[in-house]
């Protein structure tokens, strides 16, 4: 599920969708130690959503990267906690375990750990995917969506070619787009 409006918009995980998503339980410290979690230290970064059954979400995310904790017990909101993690199994439990230590990495240095987060190498493919798609929702045709993508000068020299392969490419992008929404965006998170 999704928080915000227009640009600014905080997406939230279930756990059970998702295995990057760590679990926890929050207790209340005396005081802020170097074992202790401090919301108020990370308040730029972060996003809290409070269900009515009382479990936070918190995502922290610097607009490129992002660590996600379902709190099932406790809060963080209120001052230092010390927090106990759910990590079981092995199913999903290596994703738990880096989203653990790009938390402590959060943590230690202040910042998510650029290091302990891979570039997306399918990201421009994505992205195509999603312009597609958009442009097709609008009603833009095939050889206009390629225009978009792949400039018009490749639109005006191949489009009537020997080959369809632009068209083929968009047939593509498309086919992939509606293969996201209909539940294979779930892969991503893998």
């Amino acid at each position: 599920f999704a928080i915000g409006d227009g640009a600014d918009v905080a997406v939230f995980w279930d756990p059970a969708i998702n295995p990057a998503v760590l679990v926890a339980a929050a207790e209340p410290a005396v005081s802020a130690s170097p074992d202790t979690f401090d919301l108020h230290r990370f308040e730029t970064l972060a996003t809290v959503l409070r269900q009515p059954d009382g479990i936070e979400h918190l995502l922290l995310s610097d607009g490129l990267r992002h660590v996600q904790l379902v709190v099932t017990e406790g809060s963080v909101v209120g001052g230092p906690v010390r927090l106990h993690y759910r990590l079981s199994g092995f199913t999903g439990v290596e994703a738990g375990v880096l989203t653990l230590r790009r938390f402590c990495g959060l943590h230690s240095l202040g910042r998510l750990p650029c290091g302990l987060f891979a570039a997306e190498s399918r990201s421009s493919r994505l992205l195509n995917l999603l312009r597609a798609y958009d442009g097709w929702r609008e009603g833009a045709s095939y050889r206009e969506i390629a225009g978009v993508l792949f400039g018009s000068q490749a639109v005006r020299e191949d489009w009537g070619g020997r080959s369809d392969y632009l068209r083929l490419r968009v047939q593509r992008l498309l086919r992939g787009a509606r293969q996201l929404l209909a539940g294979g965006y779930r892969k991503l998170l893998q």
